[in-house]
């Protein structure tokens, strides 16, 4: 830590500015700038003990003067152009009421109220001016020291994971619905099967359910015969692939031919492009679009929300071994600059 007092505070402030505290005062040093700095400060912070400071800077007497704040207001780019060389190193050492004004700006101690601390209370003083700006947001934790911080989840990864939720749902569903039901292998003694709604399963004779038509096994129609629960998706290209039960109301469509498994007096007919009518790909497509979007927008709200979430970290209060080392090495280096 420098030992004059005036190249402390040029040290802290540039160690202040470039750490990202005085975003809010002063974003870049200017004439201009200074000026606005000044009224931001004193609307923010002024008290009657900084009186003394800006009588000096602004050479009023602080007796006849009741409004300091007119008399910032009223002063002109050139007023703080002094300052402004300092701070941007054209002059190795300035009058003491500018770096008075600059410690006021980064409410740093006076020189006198720096002149009556002791050693140890500078340092202190020192290292929590200079101490890297966290950027995330600290609250302390109930019953001990550490502190818990927070901070918002990154946007880019919610748009992300939820492009990606969204296309394995989708994808999943579609492939779900298009596997047909599995089938089990006849087991030993298994010479039969039933109708199960959409498939056959085999069965031994004498096993089976009351009032259900057992016909003898037959392995290709066991493995081929799935009755078609998505008409809709039947296109022209389905012809010669499908059949159908062409009597009474409505129409079931299977993937094999032969009997209509729930009425074995019945036979399936091939499917006709006079029957495909019946059917249209256009209403399914238009269907899994509808479902498609709400999903798409239940998603989105979900990520909306969770954006709006905070994500909270144990974090110790103390500094870090690397941050205090990060500090040490910058103020060493910014002394260097001053004294050059």
């Amino acid at each position: 830590m420098p030992e004059d007092y005036q190249d402390i505070v040029l040290v802290v402030y540039k160690i202040m500015r470039d750490n990202g505290k005085l975003r809010t005062i002063l974003t870049r040093e200017t004439t201009t700038r200074l000026r606005e700095a000044c009224l931001r400060v004193y609307d923010s912070r002024y008290t009657p003990k900084n009186a003394d400071t800006l009588s000096m800077f602004f050479k009023k007497d602080r007796m006849e003067c009741d409004d300091f704040r007119k008399v910032i207001y009223d002063s002109v780019p050139d007023d703080y152009k002094a300052l402004y060389n300092h701070i941007k190193g054209g002059t190795g050492k300035t009058k003491e009421e500018n770096t008075d004004l600059l410690a006021w700006l980064i409410d740093f101690p006076t020189s006198y109220e720096w002149m009556n601390l002791s050693d140890k209370d500078k340092k202190r003083v020192f290292e929590d001016a200079t101490r890297k700006k966290k950027r995330r947001k600290r609250t302390t934790t109930i019953g001990g020291d550490d502190t818990s911080v927070k901070r918002l989840v990154p946007h880019n990864y919610i748009a992300i994971s939820c492009i990606l939720l969204l296309f394995i749902l989708s994808t999943s569903f579609i492939v779900w619905e298009r596997i047909p039901s599995r089938v089990r292998t006849p087991k030993s003694g298994e010479n039969s099967m039933y109708w199960d709604g959409d498939h056959y399963e085999p069965v031994k004779d004498g096993e089976q359910e009351p009032g259900v038509t057992v016909i003898p096994l037959n392995l290709k129609m066991l493995k081929e015969q799935r009755k078609i629960t998505l008409p809709d998706t039947l296109t022209r290209y389905s012809l010669g692939k499908v059949w159908y039960k062409g009597y009474g109301k409505g129409h079931e469509y299977f993937t094999y031919s032969g009997i209509y498994p729930p009425d074995t007096s019945r036979r399936l007919k091939p499917l006709s492009t006079e029957i495909l009518k019946h059917s249209s790909y256009d209403r399914y497509l238009l269907t899994r679009l509808v479902w498609f979007l709400c999903a798409a927008v239940f998603i989105s709200l979900c990520g909306f929300a969770v954006s709006k979430l905070e994500k909270e970290v144990e974090h110790s209060g103390e500094e870090t071994a690397t941050e205090k080392e990060e500090i040490t090495e910058f103020q060493s280096n910014e002394l260097q600059t001053t004294s050059a």
